[in-house]
């Protein structure tokens, strides 16, 4: 048995069927910037890029350099109950990225454990014990950050043992200003940029009204920068556009360069001692592998390219430009509600059809009723032309657009041809 066949055997049986029955069981063997190769030679340009993972795209050159001549060096990769300077490096590289008062940062592998390691920092250092969330998050799948979770088939079937954390519609001050006034709430969690929920952008006002309100009620603000860090958003972190300071945010996904897990969550100055202050309690939330040699000399080499100069603007100039192509190529469709954008992060949001012929029930996947279809039509529309998006998993109308940051002309230019006419079939056979 094949290595493929083994993933749908024993890794994940019902995705691995479904990829096969839809013809999406791809067999990819090389992947390189923007550009996805299978076993038959097909080429693919990624607009995933692994969910956000691959700012730099696949197999950065200089990442494989740099990991290449760590592992040629035999240092420890790991400092068990010794000092780390590797992650010691890395933690003053990132708070002096933020030219904010940060002090501490503790390292993890993923995301989801960046969001736990942040909740538990604010019960902890606040004596408190419930954390709001907004409607419609997406904070990751481990117990605490489900309790974050918006609601929906991701958290339904843990409710019962999830924790009871006030849940406010987002971008809702006055909600939020309930919430907390409980002051029994020591923090409050929000993306800057909600990614599943539809590319839903948190405004300006709204964080300035977070930060006053966390302020006012003695809880701490937290934001989710797992997904729009890291120069996605064309800031090196998405609060720095509104120049909303948090408490306490989370990095992970392109942290590593795509190529090794790292997760980290920064904190103000005093939040680690008040949550973890003595000797006895300086390692009740800890990580293995968190802050690993090897994954921080990846994180630095990451933080030298996305800091080089001119790098950042060119992210920006080149969102602006395919925001603007791609609602010219949109402009005057009836299936079109709305395009978002920031940086090299966008959404297309796509009105629903209701032709019979494009119906779940009858294209053999019943369970699937009630869901949008539009913009998974656009998705397999797309992989014709060897294009490779997603949908958000909150909201399947919503085409998410991600490219790696380094992204080419040619392959924005096959993008918006690709989508304009994928949008313009929709809406003629709808």
């Amino acid at each position: 048995m094949d290595g493929y066949h083994a993933y749908t055997r024993h890794v994940n049986p019902v995705l691995g069927k479904f990829l096969e029955l839809t013809g999406r069981d791809l067999r990819l063997v090389h992947a390189q910037g923007g550009v996805l190769e299978d076993a038959e030679g097909r080429r693919f340009d990624d607009w995933i890029s692994g969910f956000g993972s691959f700012n730099l795209g696949h197999n950065p050159e200089v990442i494989k350099e740099t990991l290449r001549e760590h592992l040629s060096g035999n240092a420890p990769n790991l400092f068990v109950e010794n000092l780390n300077p590797y992650a010691g490096t890395l933690a003053e590289r990132l708070i002096d990225a933020c030219g904010a008062t940060f002090e501490t940062v503790f390292f993890s592998n993923s995301g989801s454990e960046a969001v736990e390691a942040a909740l538990k920092t604010a019960i902890l250092a606040t004596g408190k014990k419930r954390v709001a969330h907004a409607e419609g998050a997406y904070h990751g799948t481990t117990l605490g950050a489900l309790a974050c979770m918006g609601r929906g088939l991701y958290r339904d079937d843990f409710n019962g043992v999830l924790a009871d954390f006030p849940e406010v519609p987002f971008a809702d001050a006055k909600a939020l200003e309930n919430a907390l006034s409980k002051e029994d709430v020591a923090a409050f969690i929000v993306e800057p940029v909600q990614i599943e929920a539809g590319i839903r952008i948190a405004g300006d006002e709204y964080l300035q009204d977070a930060r006053k309100l966390c302020d006012r009620f003695g809880a701490l603000l937290i934001f989710d920068e797992v997904h729009t860090g890291m120069g996605r958003t064309g800031t090196l972190f998405g609060w720095q556009h509104s120049g909303v300071v948090p408490d306490i945010f989370t990095l992970a996904k392109s942290l590593g360069g795509g190529m090794v897990p790292i997760g980290a969550v920064l904190m103000a100055e005093g939040l680690w001692r008040r949550a973890y202050g003595n000797y006895l309690r300086c390692e009740i939330h800890n990580s293995t592998f968190g802050g690993n040699a090897l994954a921080c000399r990846a994180a630095l080499k990451t933080l030298d390219v996305i800091g080089a100069s001119g790098f950042l603007a060119s992210v920006r100039e080149r969102g602006e430009a395919l925001y603007l192509r791609l609602t010219q190529a949109l402009e005057g469709s009836r299936l079109l509600e709305r395009v978002a954008w920031r940086g090299l992060l966008g959404g297309i949001k796509l009105k629903d059809v209701n032709h019979p012929w494009l119906q779940w029930e009858n294209v053999g996947l019943e369970e699937l009723r009630g869901r949008p279809i539009s913009g998974v039509l656009v998705m397999e529309r797309l992989a014709r032309r060897n294009i490779l998006v997603q949908v958000c998993a909150h909201d399947w109308s919503v085409i998410r657009v991600e490219p790696p940051l380094t992204v080419d002309p040619d392959a924005c230019a096959r993008f918006v041809d690709a989508m304009g006419e994928a949008v313009r079939w929709l809406g003629e056979n709808a």
